[in-house]
């Protein structure tokens, strides 16, 4: 199980995916279209990395509690046994390590695109 929780691992296991994916899905088998499916697997690492850095920020938890507060105020049937202040809050969900995850991948995905297109205008 070490190897599987090997950051580079991951990385090398991206490239595969990519690697996989451009053989069974390009259209044309060229340096292009590999580019192209980089950086969608990149930038969805990016993306999903930036959204859980915006969670952890604690963002939401102001908009989460009074949602809560405002439904437990309002609701005509109420579970006494609900207690909604002592609900885990988003920013208390999301872990910093995954967030740290996404964003190396994402950002080790994007060093290898561009790496990948300075070969290709060159």
């Amino acid at each position: 199980m070490a190897i599987v929780r090997s950051k580079w691992t991951i990385v090398v296991l991206n490239f595969f995916l990519c690697a996989l994916l451009f053989v069974f899905w390009a259209p044309a088998h060229d340096l292009l279209n590999f580019i192209n499916l980089l950086f969608y697997i990149a930038y969805v690492y990016l993306f999903i990395g930036l959204i859980l850095w915006v969670v952890r920020g604690g963002f939401f938890d102001g908009i989460t509690y009074s949602m809560r507060r405002f439904t437990n105020r309002m609701s005509k049937n109420k579970d006494y046994l609900d207690e909604w202040e002592d609900k885990p809050l988003p920013s208390e969900i999301v872990h910093r390590s995954w967030s740290r995850f996404f964003m190396f991948q994402g950002v080790i995905l994007s060093i290898g695109l561009a790496a990948l297109l300075a070969v290709y205008y060159n």
